[in-house]
């Protein structure tokens, strides 16, 4: 006779697999991308000072002080459309930043491209200084 396993080391067993990959499938938060993707050059702090920084041809602006330099309103719109890449660099300048939406939509899809952009505009806004 085959044994069966107990009711209740079935559900431990499901549980355990749902919230696993519950995990595992969750969006990054906006300070996990910042992290992975903006720090090396911004710094973990967002003042430009990231690893990467000393070696580039810009550099790397302080991400802290954009609610001071627009008249004390963090500019929502105008950092979004610079990291998803809608908004280009002035004439004669290059852009050495990635167009994050395009990264990320070629790894997530254009929805979660969206939603990862707009978490790390989120996070860049609670860096601000007061």
């Amino acid at each position: 006779m085959k044994k069966l396993l107990p009711l209740a080391a079935l559900a431990a067993f499901l549980s355990a697999g749902c919230t696993s990959l519950t995990a595992r499938d969750a969006e990054p938060s906006g300070s996990e991308l910042f992290a992975r993707h903006c720090a090396g050059c911004h710094g973990d702090d967002g003042e430009g000072g990231g690893p990467t920084a000393a070696a580039m041809q810009i550099t790397p602006p302080n991400l802290r002080t954009l609610r001071m330099r627009n008249a004390g309103e963090f500019p929502t719109d105008s950092v979004t459309a610079y990291v998803d890449g809608r908004r280009a660099p002035a004439a004669h300048m290059t852009r050495q930043m990635p167009v994050w939406g395009n990264v990320f939509a070629r790894t997530e899809g254009r929805t979660a491209a969206t939603a990862r952009v707009e978490a790390v505009v989120a996070f860049i806004e609670r860096l601000q200084y007061r």
